[in-house]
């Protein structure tokens, strides 16, 4: 069951960007953010951080999860981590957020949850203008048709619009859907960002899992995510997204 709450979750992922926009985040490093109903927490404390790769070890899950529990979440997460190609090239500068999510049987009563990555000071791609690319994908076990999450990623303070990526009930796995917009024009020691917000059903007799991806990738190319692609090489999820034939959001 998909409950929609697009004016809470926009709020919230603006009240995040704002936090960035404050120098929040830690320059040339990977940095997460974990938003549920209760507040903002920071990842990093719990990760092994570096300019190109983040991971959240089974410890550092522990405590994350333990967190999300007294707080009365509905989610626990399996895996979490992301890596970039810090600090680009002259083609693209990339992204990545990972993980898997459970909506757990016997979970709490909220059912929002947020995640944030970002990493700021790369250096390429420069110039006149860019484009800006969202790309997410899902894999989805026991979710009812319509239930998933929501993304969208940044460069500096200029955002994707916000897409879903949804279930189809387990009939076709992975999901995906991608969103892109024009940057103008794209300056030295920029921020990427990924906000990836979850909607997932209510366990029943067993979890609702959402093994997640979200990528931000700045190209040097400008034009439609079609020519971007072919000119750039496209990356294994964005590949699954055009096959899946999702609808393309066009930018702001």
């Amino acid at each position: 069951m998909l409950r929609l709450r697009g004016n809470l979750r926009l709020g919230l992922s603006l009240g995040l960007l704002l936090t960035l926009m404050t120098g929040t985040t830690r320059a040339e490093l990977i940095s997460m953010t974990i938003t549920d109903s209760s507040g903002s927490t920071p990842v990093d404390i719990f990760a092994t951080t570096g300019a190109t790769t983040y991971n959240v070890d089974a410890s550092g899950l522990g405590f994350i999860n333990g967190l999300l529990s007294s707080q009365g979440s509905e989610y626990q997460f399996f895996s979490l981590g992301g890596s970039s190609n810090f600090p680009g090239n002259s083609a693209q500068g990339n992204l990545v957020l990972t993980g898997e999510v459970h909506s757990v049987v016997g979970g709490g009563p909220d059912s929002f949850l947020q995640v944030t990555e970002s990493e700021s000071g790369f250096t390429n791609p420069t110039g006149p203008s860019a484009s800006l690319m969202s790309a997410s994908t899902g894999n989805f076990t026991n979710q009812d048709a319509g239930g998933g999450h929501t993304a969208a990623s940044l460069f500096n303070t200029t955002s994707t619009p916000i897409y879903s990526v949804l279930s189809l009930g387990g009939i076709v796995n992975p999901e995906g859907n991608l969103a892109y917009t024009t940057v103008s024009p794209a300056t030295t020691l920029y921020t990427l960002t990924n906000v990836i917000t979850f909607d997932l059903g209510v366990a029943g007799t067993n979890d609702v899992i959402d093994s997640f991806s979200a990528t931000a990738t700045l190209s040097a190319v400008s034009g439609p995510p079609s020519l971007v692609l072919f000119m750039t090489g496209a990356t294994p999820i964005i590949l699954v997204v055009m096959r899946r034939r999702h609808s393309i959001s066009v930018g702001l």
